[in-house]
């Protein structure tokens, strides 16, 4: 740590200035954000031109509703995050809280792992009382303006926040051990250690993610010869890509309609959801009333099955990985740095030389990490909706342009939520394009 007596020496008012001034601007441009996305709301009251005949009036005017809604909501959560969380700060509430589960393990342990384990006890119950504002805004004040009452009484969400605050202890108190040992354990660079470590883990994951995680969504199987099989193999015969690695994925429970690609080498594999298939690809007896007639067309299976090979021709994996990757090593050497800087600790009122493992972890992660953490997400949304654009691009290429087009509206049609957002609040928020910038996206190469 010889490195940090070359630091400016600033004084713990400075650096708690410094932290509150991040979480103000921070929450107050999420509120612009969302300020701007209820703005476009206010003033979409027509059916967009592109989706008339699709949406009708009376669900469009739901789905507006519920955006309406969920904006407000948001803007009252990022307020009442910020008084909160500048009162947390300068009056000294998490030394508060260690002090109070140091005397709780007074007559028993001083060992930081137990206070750790009793430190986060307590702040999980507060963090379920800190939810009071916005719960009790949006059942009194948001549910009785848009219409929306949810059918559960007011004094369940409370016994639904009791049991989480019970059930999260199994996962917390060992986490929180875990979390504890380790940086004990492994010293000054245990960040790296957590970078290698999850870099090991998200390579394994793709290799379990066929025997692990898809048996929780259904059954998967490949695909198996018929006129789908044909459809789809003409456009994998385009371009090269084995049929053998084309699956499909019998859901249990799931109605969202998607297709998917990851891997590589003999790992690669284009993943369709049934639900994506024309009524599921069963007769119509077998399905529930809400069912019938979603789905797409064998051809437009095949568009989107296009739209997959693009991901893989254009390396869309590898790239996501890579950046993943640079973006985990960058946040975990940023975490480093800021964990270890004492001033952190001193500026939120804990005596000099005293740096729990635990709120290191909360203070450097939830405030003073969130200007990198802002942006990285900003570029890594940005490179998503490339990628979608980009393998767009390459279904028109392959002359799916109509058949991609008419599957973006109809799984729309079969997922209707609002479809008009504001550009910025866009850009900040959503990993695809808009349903609308992606036809006009489509309409463009058309015209070119």
């Amino acid at each position: 740590m010889a490195f940090y007596d070359t630091w400016p020496k600033l004084a713990p008012l400075v650096v708690l200035i410094i932290l509150m001034v991040i979480v103000v601007v921070a929450h107050l441009w999420q509120i612009v954000l969302a300020k701007r996305q209820q703005l476009v709301c206010l003033g979409a009251t027509m059916v967009p031109e592109e989706l008339r005949g699709i949406i009708p009036p009376e669900i469009f005017y739901r789905a507006r509703i519920y955006e309406l809604h969920k904006m407000e909501l948001r803007m009252w959560k990022y307020f009442v995050d910020i008084i909160l969380t500048l009162i947390e700060l300068f009056f000294g509430f998490y030394p508060f809280v260690w002090n109070l589960a140091v005397l709780t393990l007074k007559p028993l342990s001083g060992a930081e792992i137990w206070v750790s384990v009793i430190f986060v006890f307590y702040m999980s119950i507060y963090i379920t009382v800190r939810c009071l504002p916005v719960l009790l805004y949006d059942k009194c004040i948001l549910e009785v303006r848009y219409g929306t009452r949810s059918s559960m009484p007011t004094y369940c969400y409370c016994l639904l926040g009791l049991l989480a605050v019970v059930l999260a202890q199994f996962l917390l108190g060992p986490l929180t051990m875990l979390v504890v040992l380790s940086v004990e354990l492994l010293g000054w660079w245990f960040f790296m250690w957590y970078y290698l470590a999850w870099a090991v883990l998200t390579i394994l994951m793709i290799f379990l993610l066929p025997y692990v995680c898809i048996p929780c969504v259904g059954v998967q199987r490949r695909l198996q010869p018929g006129p789908l099989y044909n459809e789809v193999k003409v456009v994998c015969d385009m371009v090269g890509f084995p049929m053998k690695r084309v699956f499909i994925i019998r859901t249990r429970t799931t109605q969202y309609s998607n297709a998917y690609f990851y891997g590589s080498c003999c790992l690669k594999r284009i993943v369709i959801f049934d639900t994506l298939l024309l009524n599921k690809g069963l007769s119509a007896s077998e399905l529930k009333p809400f069912e019938v007639g979603r789905g797409l067309t064998n051809i437009q299976v095949a568009a989107v099955v296009a739209h997959e090979l693009g991901h893989w021709r254009k390396g869309h994996f590898y790239k996501a990985t890579f950046i993943m990757k640079i973006h985990l090593l960058l946040t975990m050497l940023i975490f480093g740095v800021l964990f270890h800087c004492k001033q952190i600790y001193e500026a939120i009122g804990f005596e000099p030389g005293l740096c729990p493992i635990v709120v290191g972890f909360i203070i450097v992660m939830r405030i003073a990490m969130i200007p990198y953490l802002t942006l990285a997400n900003f570029f890594i949304l940005w490179n998503l909706r490339r990628f979608e654009y980009s393998a767009d691009r390459f279904a028109h290429m392959l002359g799916y342009s109509l058949s991609l087009r008419s599957a973006l509206v109809k799984i729309y049609a079969d997922h209707m939520s609002f479809p008009v957002y504001d550009t910025c609040y866009a850009r900040w928020n959503h990993t695809h394009p808009t349903i609308l910038q992606r036809l006009e996206y489509q309409e463009r190469l058309d015209q070119k």
